[in-house]
């Protein structure tokens, strides 16, 4: 799996594009805190599972463009 480099905010990326989704709304109805105040734990957690998702985007398109 070839490493590619990652935006450094797409966890706050995706945090933006669950929020426009949902209508800045939370799982359960409440209004999506900002960014800046989800906290480190929160932050990192959108981030990995992002980055995660990047990464399987980018190992798709490189196992295509090798065929």
């Amino acid at each position: 799996m070839a490493l590619h480099p990652l935006p450094q905010d797409l966890g706050q990326r995706a945090y933006a594009a669950y929020g426009e989704v949902t209508g800045g709304l939370t799982h359960d109805g409440r209004t999506m805190p900002p960014w800046e105040d989800l906290g480190e734990d929160i932050q990192a957690a959108w981030t990995v599972a992002a980055s995660s998702l990047y990464q399987a985007g980018a190992d798709a398109a490189s196992q295509a463009g090798g065929r």
